[in-house]
């Protein structure tokens, strides 16, 4: 009996100390549970004086750089007036008085280095003497009336796009005035309509040749005028 009697004991010291365990664990959890609650949010801080002042520096950087353009245009570089002016635009979207001074410059500079180059609607691909850079814009505006005369016989097939060099360019009015830009290496690029003119921003650096858009073999006669400006060099 007094084995059953200390197993018995046994027993009830292991059911209490089980109970006693899960009791602390339970209460354990409950702790972890409330610190792992989020901290309260603090009240964000009036910045009402911090705003001021970053306006206030925004505006102090616009006007300087204005300052700064008008000293690049009065030393001659455009570009670079263009340049910080839109550095200054891309911080401001919204000043409109930075926008209107980067066109204006750039009105100025398609108007400047003026040249002017007589077409012969009779020649092929004739240099303008001058050289555009790649992505500098210039302006072309054209003058006169020309007679285009198409020489041989003409197939079913139209008129062949073989050679960018001779041959009707495809894609542009056939007689309209076309130009290429000749590459340091000496390959052309891509020809390109000028028509009536406009303004052209190329896409290589290189002398500029000018030519109408007609097959090989044509007999057209008569001259026209182009003038030339904004970005371009003699050459």
């Amino acid at each position: 009996m007094s084995r059953v009697r200390t197993l018995g004991w046994l027993l009830m010291i292991a059911c209490l100390v089980a109970g006693s365990t899960t009791a602390w664990s339970q209460d354990k959890n409950k702790s972890a549970r409330k610190n792992t609650k989020a901290p309260k949010a603090k009240p964000q801080a009036n910045t009402r004086s911090l705003d001021q002042r970053a306006d206030t520096l925004v505006n102090q950087y616009m006007k300087e750089t204005g300052d700064l353009a008008d000293e690049y245009l009065d030393a001659g570089h455009p570009d670079k007036a263009i340049a910080v002016l839109q550095r200054a635009s891309a911080i401001n979207p919204d000043d409109a008085a930075i926008k209107q001074k980067i066109s204006q410059i750039q009105q100025q500079n398609l108007t400047a280095n003026e040249v002017v180059v007589d077409v012969n609607a009779a020649s092929g691909w004739d240099p303008a003497g001058v050289v555009v850079t790649e992505g500098k814009p210039f302006r072309a505006t054209v003058e006169g009336t020309y007679r285009l005369e198409v020489a041989g016989n003409i197939t079913p097939a139209g008129l062949l796009e073989k050679d960018v060099t001779t041959d009707l360019i495809g894609g542009i009015p056939t007689g309209a005035l076309i130009g290429v830009v000749l590459k340091r290496d000496n390959k052309p690029g891509k020809p390109f309509a000028i028509g009536m003119g406009g303004d052209f921003t190329p896409k290589e650096t290189g002398k500029l040749l000018l030519r109408i858009n007609a097959p090989a073999g044509h007999r057209s006669t008569g001259k026209f005028k182009v003038t030339l400006s904004g970005g371009i060099t003699a050459g």
